[in-house]
């Protein structure tokens, strides 16, 4: 069967679930299964709402911005992107918790942390990321006596791996699989070391934390690497590329951040700047719009 027909046949089955439900707007997230949702309701001349994500935008959204009533998208370097007149930067909506202040006392004790040392939290995702994996390892050894502490999260597939190797690391280097609640270490971190997906980011400007992104290199369009760019203009992180960065690249960078506070606050504070703490409520209110409009 051709991906034409099977996109026809799902059309036709999302006709019959919105008959049934019959929903005032519909909101599509990118991705190939929104498609079809997206255009039954367009065919039964419903408005639907687009909302991208990332600084470059998908391939279902671009085809689906024909269609859509509205666009709405997290970075501003998207809206050029989309030929649309109604089309605007509401942010990534994000858990609300996320934003929450907890106590970075409280929050290092929470994970077994020193209260007292430079505390820089590495993560590339639930399932961990192998090269920003085997940089954590190198730096971590070669920052072990500068008094930094390192949070790392490997993902579960590669932590005997990287276990194998974090006794050569240092007293201050700690692993873990999994993090059941990333908030805990934003607030207990002076510094991130992370991928540049747009959840993240969006969580990391809610806090308002310096980050080292380091994109994931085979993602569609190199769309990770936008959006590093995106903060990285904006002076609130630092982009390492995982073909040429080190493990030795990485300490330095880290290492000099420690050394100079007034960088860390100028970079967490233009951080805070592009928070969009109202990102849900803005794509609900370009949907409210939609629906009187439509009455």
């Amino acid at each position: 069967m051709t991906a034409v027909a099977t996109l026809g046949i799902a059309v036709m089955r999302g006709l019959l679930v919105l008959q049934k439900e019959k929903p005032d707007v519909v909101i599509g997230t990118g991705g190939y299964t929104s498609a079809a949702v997206m255009l039954a309701q367009r065919l039964r001349r419903g408005p639907a709402v687009i909302h991208e994500q990332n600084a470059v935008p998908g391939r279902t959204n671009l085809f689906l911005s024909r269609f859509a009533t509205a666009v709405c998208v997290t970075y501003e370097e998207s809206v050029d992107c989309f030929h649309k007149a109604n089309i605007e930067v509401t942010g990534l909506p994000i858990r609300a918790e996320i934003s929450i202040p907890r106590d970075k006392a409280a929050a290092r004790a929470k994970l077994g942390l020193k209260p007292d040392l430079f505390t820089v939290s590495v993560f590339g995702g639930s399932q961990g990321a192998r090269g920003i994996n085997e940089m954590t390892v190198e730096a971590a050894r070669l920052l072990a006596d500068k008094g930094i502490q390192i949070l790392h999260q490997t993902g579960g597939r590669n932590y005997q791996e990287v276990w194998d190797h974090a006794s050569k690391a240092g007293a201050y280097y700690k692993i873990t699989p999994y993090l059941d609640e990333p908030a805990d270490a934003y607030w207990a971190s002076d510094l991130i070391v992370c991928r540049s997906g747009a959840s993240t980011l969006a969580e990391l400007c809610a806090v308002g934390l310096p980050a080292i992104l380091i994109p994931y290199p085979y993602a569609y369009a190199d769309h990770q690497t936008k959006n590093a760019r995106a903060l990285e203009k904006r002076g609130a992180a630092i982009l390492l590329a995982e073909s040429s960065a080190s493990g030795g690249e990485l300490a330095n960078q880290i290492a000099a951040l420690k050394r100079d506070p007034e960088r860390l606050r100028k970079m967490a504070a233009a951080s805070s700047a592009l928070a969009q703490p109202n990102a849900a409520e803005n794509v609900i209110r370009v949907a409210k719009a939609l629906m009187r409009k439509s009455d």
